[in-house]
């Protein structure tokens, strides 16, 4: 098959075109066209039989192609399409950002969490909320990937108590469940997932650790699971907060209810909600159990809007007893709660059951009468019909003359003064 390239209209056109362009510009395409004959050469010397149909080789032809090569044009291109594949430095859900915390008081109250994953990302959350407040700190006693059960649980109670004695802790974190679904107690045999044995041993381990922390008067947050998009892992979180809530019973013992908070308007499953800036955000992972920062944050807000409350605030004016809004300012100096403290407690020193407060308010006996107050049962009141004013004249008792009465005016302190006690009916 032969081609002749002289009869082909685009090269006519091509030659029309180099007329009006400089010679050198036309030598140089000339060069190139010869040095692409070269293939069409090769491929009419191949054997009579073999029949090859060789491509247009002007097709998409560019006559600037070598100028760009010459100038580094395709260089920069290259390099932009290197830039755009490079790949983007992302942070996995749930991870916090860096961010700047101010330096911290050498004796800064410490806020313990301690947990599985969850309370890690809890604890992130609290340490970005109490930033910039130097007077507490926060720190985590989490791993991961365990809870009370499995076959070597860690000694949470242990931990704790090590902490607390060792630091100037001012509460206590929880959250905790996620990592127990579906596994066993150990024994022999082992306690079955969610069987009563299960979560009568259950019970106990939540039992435990608070004991431990209320032993040495410290107060627990507790913070609960949220919702899934799993009806059976719903049906799981459901039990284990209702026994979580349970231990609540004590009144420095707070369970925080993040159920409704994590659900549409409608009280469906949503992975998307309001932040804690009120901005719509994705607040749970794609396996729709664990939370994203922004959902870790969310948590946060409402486990430190409870530590608030419960602390007062965060510095050495911290009391317990406080159950006003989060904003309450202490100016008392106060550093213990007498009102927390009154008739019981948690002190060990009892109250004299022959005190005055101890009979009225725990007994209920009515308090030694007051002479000349009205509710002193010494003065008689005669019989009268219903409706009328009934007036009791009293005879004062005998004094010196110009001798004032207690708690009564000069005008009546004259001798011979007489009282007028007027008792009206009900209703009137």
């Amino acid at each position: 098959m032969n081609f002749r390239l002289g009869n082909n209209p685009t090269i006519r056109k091509s030659r029309c075109k180099a007329a009006a362009v400089p010679s050198w510009l036309a030598i140089f395409l000339a060069l190139v066209l010869f040095l692409d004959d070269v293939p069409l050469a090769i491929a009419q010397d191949t054997e009579p039989r073999e029949i090859i149909v060789a491509q247009n080789p002007f097709r998409g032809f560019n006559p600037f192609a070598p100028l760009q090569k010459l100038f580094g044009g395709q260089n920069r291109k290259q390099k932009k399409q290197t830039t755009q594949q490079r790949p983007r430095n992302t942070r996995p859900a749930g991870a916090p950002p860096k961010f700047e915390s101010l330096p911290k008081d050498p004796d800064a109250g410490l806020i313990l969490v301690v947990g599985d994953r969850m309370a890690r990302g809890v604890a992130d959350g609290l340490k970005f909320t109490l930033a910039e407040k130097p007077q507490i700190r926060v720190e985590p006693i989490t791993v991961d990937k365990a809870g009370f059960t499995g076959e070597d649980p860690p000694d949470w109670g242990t931990q704790v108590l090590s902490k607390i004695r060792g630091a100037d802790v001012k509460a206590v974190v929880v959250m905790i469940g996620r990592q127990d679904l579906g596994k066993t107690f150990p024994g022999e045999p082992p306690i079955e997932f969610m069987t009563a044995e299960w979560l009568e041993a259950y019970k106990r381990k939540i039992a435990a650790l608070v004991r431990v922390v209320r032993q040495e008067k410290k107060p627990i947050v507790w913070a609960g699971l949220p919702p899934t998009n799993d009806d059976l892992v719903n049906a799981d979180f459901t039990q284990l907060n209702s026994l979580f809530q349970s231990a609540s019973e004590d009144r420095r013992v707070r369970y925080v209810d993040i159920w409704d908070i994590f659900l549409a308007a409608d009280g469906s499953y949503s992975s998307f909600g309001p932040d804690v800036d009120g901005k719509n955000a994705r607040l749970r992972t794609n396996n729709r159990i664990g939370f994203t920062w922004a959902g870790y944050r969310k948590v946060a807000f409402f486990v430190e809007r409870e530590l608030s409350r419960l602390l007062g605030g965060y510095g050495g004016l911290a009391f317990e007893g406080v159950e006003d809004d989060p904003n309450f300012i202490v100016l008392t100096g106060r550093t213990t709660s007498p009102e927390a403290l009154l008739l019981g407690g948690e002190e060990d020193e009892e109250i004299d059951p022959a005190s005055t407060a101890y009979r009225f308010f725990v007994k209920g006996e009515p308090l030694s009468p007051m002479r000349w107050r009205v509710d002193d049962p010494r003065l008689e009141v005669a019989d009268a019909p219903p409706g009328e004013d009934i007036q009791q004249t009293i005879e004062p008792p005998t004094l010196s003359p110009h001798a004032a009465l207690p708690g009564l005016p000069d005008d009546l302190a004259e001798p011979g003064t007489r009282i007028s006690v007027t008792i009206r009916p009900t209703g009137l």
